[in-house]
């Protein structure tokens, strides 16, 4: 029978029972994220976590999240060589680091909160990667453990977020709208045309374009924030560059969402709202295209950033003599 997990000088070593212990944990917690009753949520019975996930992704707003253990796997992939280097010194700190986790699964449990849950989930896999790796390799793999936390829904933003980016994106058109010469007034989160007396037109009669929660910007949010931090983590050699082009993924969305709703609202004007927008059920096709375009924008402004840090962290070539 293979001993349990042993340790000299705080280091265990990777033995056959040490792999089994490993393994053991991991079917235990996965028993517990997949199959045990965790939190109600936003129902009146529990389920478990990974059945709670799977629904909110179904959800146009987090359909992206299903990618992230993909992306996972691909960053641990993208950095295998410098990983096979490492040396395995595993710690008895992530045995620690273990119970710790599962005690905030455990309050998250009595407090029928599923996002304390899923701090436990990503809390859980570091734990078992200093346990059993060390923490050579929990430095190195610090950013895929971390990028786990764009898996996990947050429906509660939609709420929170939706509709003060609504109501900013309505006045930032409007705003600009008006700059250029086309008349046009706020009215809530819509978009609607200027009164024209003379012509004898109230306001809204020529155009009016509501910013309905699909175009509030969130859905290009979550995931323009999740796509910068995989650019700035692959593309960035220093940390405070990273940092700049993950956090430029929110004005770089808002930007893709404005040029989003100034053209629909060009659109309504020249085509008419039924060829422009069409309805929630059936957009048209125009209405569809719109949304490649804040993708258009926010990643071409993405590269540019990362294009701008580049230039100006690149050593000075020093004058000829």
């Amino acid at each position: 029978m293979n001993p349990l997990p042993t340790a000299t000088n705080g280091r265990i070593s990777l033995l056959p029972g040490n792999i089994f212990a490993a393994v053991a944990t991991v079917a235990i917690f996965g028993v517990l994220f997949a199959w045990f009753p965790y939190a109600s949520g936003y129902g009146a019975m529990r389920a478990n976590m990974f059945e709670f996930m799977s629904f909110v992704w179904k959800d146009p707003e987090w359909e992206h999240c299903w990618l992230v253990p993909l992306a996972v796997i691909g960053l641990v992939y993208y950095r295998r060589k410098s990983l096979a280097a490492l040396p395995v010194e595993g710690s008895l700190s992530g045995l620690f680091a273990l119970c710790g986790a599962f005690f905030i699964y455990w309050v998250g449990y009595l407090a029928d909160n599923i996002y304390i849950g899923y701090a436990a989930l990503i809390g859980f896999v570091g734990a078992v990667v200093l346990w059993m790796l060390g923490w050579r390799w929990l430095k190195a793999l610090a950013f895929p453990i971390a990028f786990l936390a764009f898996m996990f829904p947050l429906p509660f933003m939609d709420n929170l977020l939706a509709f003060p980016l609504r109501i900013l994106m309505s006045a930032v058109s409007v705003g600009f709208l008006n700059l250029v010469g086309l008349s046009c007034m706020q009215s809530g989160t819509a978009i609607v045309s200027a009164p024209d007396f003379a012509a004898g037109l109230v306001a809204g009669q020529r155009f009016a374009v509501d910013v309905a929660d699909p175009c509030s910007g969130i859905r290009s949010l979550f995931a323009l924030m999740m796509v910068s931090a995989v650019y700035g983590y692959v593309a960035m050699d220093r940390p405070w560059q990273k940092w700049v082009v993950f956090l430029s993924s929110i004005p770089l969305a808002v930007a893709g969402n404005f040029a989003r709703i100034i053209m629909l609202t060009l659109g309504t004007i020249t085509l008419g709202p039924a060829k422009a927008i069409g309805s929630i059920e059936e957009p048209t096709v125009f209405h569809m295209a719109s949304g490649f375009l804040v993708f258009a924008v926010a990643l071409g402004g993405m590269l540019l950033v990362g294009a701008i840090l580049q230039r100006l962290s690149k050593p000075k070539e020093p004058a000829a003599p």
